[in-house]
């Protein structure tokens, strides 16, 4: 009796198509976005690398400006050292030394400045040295690794266009009215349109779908065993079948590939 049956053996067969189709799909997504992590990976170190450099240019024209203002003050304060002889009472003697002394503590200061500017300056190239590196480690990941996805790429993409074919072939076979009620459903659960009815001979008090789980009757069995026609699940919606269906449409692939 269940040879006679179209609707949910053409379906099945479309439905497992479809899963291998998303399950391709989602690895081809997968592994396009491992990619393009690893591109935002390389582009965020560039952009640090961009800053470091930024930083360290305008280090250097401060510790740049810094060592002409502290060669300026030096020649300034041999300036007044000079002057110091030339000066014709105490007073005039005493002011100058002021002035040396007020030069000397900025030139002190200037100093310790400059001084961290150069360490930080340091610091700053030292890093940039390690993001270098780390930069040119990353892009050969992803040099390896864009060749290894363009092959695992190509071949995902052969299994797709493969299925789709097959798949065209297969939309043919099923009832216009139960492929318009399975696409509605396949774009609700891509891959995972169908759900078998699960069940033991043994135990019919336990009854359930096998997408969410939630109990089902024996009327649902029975319907299924007995009609060519689509029986859903109440809970979430999704297409039965019978896991003897399943088994019977394998059987029959198998021989006809045989």
């Amino acid at each position: 009796m269940m040879a006679s049956f179209v609707t949910i053996p053409s379906l099945l067969a479309l439905f497992r198509i479809d899963r291998d189709l998303h399950e391709y799909q989602i690895a081809l997504e997968a592994l396009l976005k491992d990619q393009v992590a690893l591109e935002a990976k390389i582009g965020a170190i560039a952009a640090d690398i961009a800053q470091q450099e930024a930083a360290a240019l305008k280090l250097q024209a401060s510790i740049g400006a810094q060592d002409l203002d502290l060669k300026t003050r030096q020649a300034h304060i041999e300036k007044m050292r000079e002057a110091l002889n030339s000066t014709k009472t105490n007073k005039e003697y005493s002011a100058i030394l002021v002035q040396i002394s007020a030069e000397k503590a900025e030139v002190s200061k200037l100093e310790a400045a400059m001084l961290e500017n150069m360490e930080q300056l340091e610091k700053d190239q030292a890093a940039t040295v390690a993001a270098r590196e780390q930069l040119a480690l990353q892009q050969g990941l992803l040099a390896t690794a864009q060749g290894e996805s363009e092959t695992r790429a190509t071949e995902l993409r052969g299994h797709i266009d493969r299925l789709n074919v097959v798949r065209s072939g297969c939309v043919t076979k099923v009832p216009a009215e139960a492929l318009k009620q399975y696409d509605r459903l396949r774009r609700k659960y891509p891959g995972d349109a169908m759900a078998p009815v699960e069940f033991d001979d043994d135990d019919l008090d336990n009854i359930s779908c096998g997408g969410c789980f939630m109990a089902l009757n024996m009327e649902d069995v029975n319907q299924l065993r007995g009609r060519d026609e689509i029986r859903r699940c109440n809970a979430c919606s999704r297409i039965l079948y019978l896991p003897e269906t399943q088994a019977n449409e394998k059987t029959r692939a198998g021989e006809q590939h045989a």
